[in-house]
């Protein structure tokens, strides 16, 4: 027990720094930072990987995710617009999941409850082929 629990502490204590560090923010003015390819199609116009050209012409820190309209504003990069698409489709995958979750569990207790009802409203079959008032005579 003791052993799992050292264990776990220590790949927590690598991985959580690692973490920590990919959304520390881009200092996107220095200039010994590797620049995007640059080109007339190039929304970060030539900035660093992270960084947008804002409208006064200053490389800043994309911020697609920051708020929800942010990935409207214009410029963005490819990637913010990759990153709302997984997290839109993601959420359509896991609604789509749950209505079908929902569907099944509730045609699952429909059955249920039929088979209850029929079992204990059983009706009462005479399979003797007597009828019950008459005699054996």
């Amino acid at each position: 027990m003791l052993a799992n629990l050292l264990t776990l502490s220590c790949l927590l204590a690598q991985i959580i720094p690692r973490i920590w560090g990919q959304y520390a923010a881009v200092n996107c003015s220095d200039p010994r930072i590797e620049l995007t390819s640059c080109g007339r199609f190039s929304t970060n116009g030539c900035c660093a990987k992270g960084c947008v050209r804002n409208v006064r012409g200053r490389c800043v820190q994309e911020e697609c995710t920051a708020s929800w309209s942010g990935w409207l504003q214009r410029p963005v990069t490819m990637s913010c617009y990759f990153h709302w698409f997984l997290l839109i489709f993601a959420g359509l995958i896991t609604a789509l999941m749950l209505g079908l979750v929902a569907c099944n569990a509730a045609c699952e207790i429909r059955r249920y409850l039929r088979q209850r009802r029929i079992e204990r409203f059983r009706r009462f079959r005479d399979l003797s082929g007597v009828s019950i008032g008459s005699t054996q005579c």
